[in-house]
């Protein structure tokens, strides 16, 4: 299937056929009693690099007429086993109209290597301490290789060190390690944003850029690229604020989407941006239209996901939603 293009070990078919009849991507529940309710918790207990760990706490009321208490200092952390610090690390925060449920995504860098990890939840209720350690097998993917032949202009933008480029990607970073938990506009699972599935390349791919002098560099490709011709429409992939347009030297004409708190989606290299910053936008609203500015060897779409400022597979979200 070539939009997954990953491997299950088979230690962990079994977890495919969870999948499919559970409905939820590798998730396990627990349920503690304690002395003014209960703590239910639905953790991971697989994934592949490039996923969201989508980890909830949601807490009940011994009976009906009782008030459900509040969730303080509530953090997850994800450590490999025998490792000294975190491969991932998000703090919980309250979902908003609902009693009780709380929601942490932790993301999975696509570089982590298979394997058991640790997956750690601290909080407090009532001023009583909780801690609770669960297993999550992170599974083994496979990510293309590829080389990319940059022309002298391309090898400039690529090369660029300019003071122009260094504040816009300043300016960027400081948005996409922004976590507001006010900032909760998403309301289903993300689309796509161009009706197009050709892609020409895919998320995690492993870089090599041929410079025009001979040199080159390797990177990691952090998103989805869509081939489709300048002036393709471009839309929103779910509800959320617009919370940058602007033209940039490595990425051209470029948007980027506040979903979630510490949640964005971007899209770059457009030849039109038709949206303001500050400005809603729904799933399916009309942002803007492709192009090729910036760093691109053609026409097309890049189309990218950051949560905690770590690029995650777009593809993770659109086949699951986090509520």
């Amino acid at each position: 299937m070539e939009l997954k293009r990953f491997r299950l070990m088979k230690k962990s078919v079994f977890l495919l056929v969870f999948v499919l009849f559970a409905g939820t991507l590798f998730a396990a529940d627990h349920k503690y009693q304690s002395d003014f309710g209960t703590i239910n918790i639905s953790a991971p207990i697989a994934a592949f690099p490039g996923d969201a760990l989508i980890v909830k706490i949601e807490l009940a009321a011994a009976s009906a007429n009782a008030k459900v208490p509040e969730l303080t200092g509530a953090k997850a952390r994800l450590k490999a086993e025998n490792a000294g610090k975190n491969s991932a690390a998000a703090d919980f925060y309250k979902l908003k109209q609902t009693n009780g449920k709380y929601l942490a995504l932790l993301p999975l860098d696509s570089l982590l290597k298979p394997g058991n990890y640790n997956l750690t939840l601290s909080f407090a209720v009532n001023g009583e301490n909780y801690e609770k350690t669960y297993t999550v097998d992170l599974v083994e993917k496979d990510f293309v290789s590829e080389t990319l032949q940059l022309d002298a202009a391309n090898t400039a933008i690529k090369t660029d060190t300019s003071s122009k480029r260094s504040q816009q990607i300043e300016r960027l970073n400081n948005i996409l390690f922004t976590t507001n938990t006010d900032s909760q506009y998403l309301q289903t699972r993300f689309v796509f944003p161009v009706a197009s599935k050709r892609r020409t390349s895919f998320y995690g791919d492993r870089r090599i850029y041929a410079y025009s002098n001979g040199k080159s560099s390797t990177s990691v490709h952090f998103g989805i690229d869509f081939g489709v011709p300048t002036g393709t429409v471009v839309s929103s992939c779910g509800r959320g604020k617009v919370v940058l347009v602007e033209d940039r030297v490595s990425t051209g004409w470029s948007i980027v989407i506040e979903h979630m708190p510490g949640l964005y989606s971007l899209y770059y290299h457009l030849s039109k941006a038709e949206v303001k910053p500050g400005q809603m936008v729904d799933p399916g609203t009309r942002i803007g239209l492709s192009g090729a500015t910036g760093l691109a060897t053609g026409p097309h779409l890049h189309w990218e996901l950051r949560l905690l400022g770590t690029a995650i597979s777009p593809d993770f979200l659109v086949e699951n939603n986090i509520f």
